[in-house]
Order: C-alpha cells, then sequence, then structure tokens
C-alpha cells in the first residue's frame, strides 16, 4: 500500500498547478545572482589574462638579450619572433596606450591570436626604421 505524504511528517502537496509559477518566482534571485557571478568571472577572467601577459613579458625580457646574438648571428632564419604588448612596450619605452594606439591605427602592424595581440619582431623594427629621424642639411 502507498503511504500519504503527511503519514511521513511532510506537509501535503500542492496542486501542480500553481507550482511552476511559484518555482519561477524562487528562482527568479537565484538566476540573477547567477548571472550576476557570470559578470563577475568573466572580469575576473579578463583581468587575469591581461596579468598573466604582462607576467609572461616581464618573465621573457631578461632572456631576449642573451637569445639576439645566437638570432642574429644565424641570419634571423628562426621562427617567427612574436612580442606581446607589454614586450613592445618595454622594446619602445613606452606605454600600452601609446602602443595601442599605434597598432589600432595600424602604424605597427599586429597578428591577432585568440584574445591576444602579438607583433612581430621584423614588423616593430620596420616601424622603428620608418621613425628614423633624419635631419635636413639647414639643421646640422
Amino acid at each position: 500500500m502507498f503511504l500519504s505524504t503527511e503519514s511521513r511528517g511532510r506537509p501535503p502537496r500542492k496542486p501542480l498547478g500553481s507550482q511552476p509559477q511559484d518555482l519561477r518566482r524562487a528562482f527568479e534571485p537565484l538566476r540573477e545572482a547567477l548571472r550576476s557571478h557570470h559578470r563577475s568571472l568573466e572580469e575576473l577572467e579578463n583581468t587575469l589574462r591581461g596579468f598573466e601577459e604582462a607576467l609572461i613579458g616581464r618573465e621573457e625580457g631578461p632572456e631576449r638579450p642573451q637569445a639576439q646574438p645566437a638570432e642574429t648571428a644565424g641570419g634571423g632564419a628562426g621562427g617567427l619572433d612574436l612580442l606581446s604588448i607589454p614586450e613592445v612596450c618595454q622594446e619602445l619605452g613606452m606605454g600600452k596606450s601609446w602602443v595601442y594606439r599605434r597598432i589600432q591605427s595600424g602604424e605597427i602592424p599586429s597578428v591577432k591570436l585568440g584574445r591576444n595581440i602579438k607583433v612581430r619582431r621584423e614588423d616593430l623594427e620596420g616601424y622603428l626604421e620608418a621613425q628614423r629621424y633624419q635631419p635636413t642639411a639647414s639643421e646640422g
């Protein structure tokens, strides 16, 4: 024989017609909290990516001067030498916003890999060469 819910010490169930609305109302604060947490996690993820990129730039910075002579001695025929934005900033001695403006305008060629923007060392050197100051004869 089937036992009723009253005999198990639980309150009787409400008719099915009113339950879905009650559940929707009951779950709405939870849904809003989840949306809020989702937005916060996305912001945190973006911040962590930027922090990670900055850390990678700092870690790679001291190693580059040792690696450069081997690259130039071999004629630069190795793989791509891609620089992160913090590395470009370090190479140029300029701030992030200045570098981003030059990339956005196309002055400094760049490559987008997923969410990361990279600059080929060769392209950065070409940009620098085009910016070379050459005084005119009347100035010198």
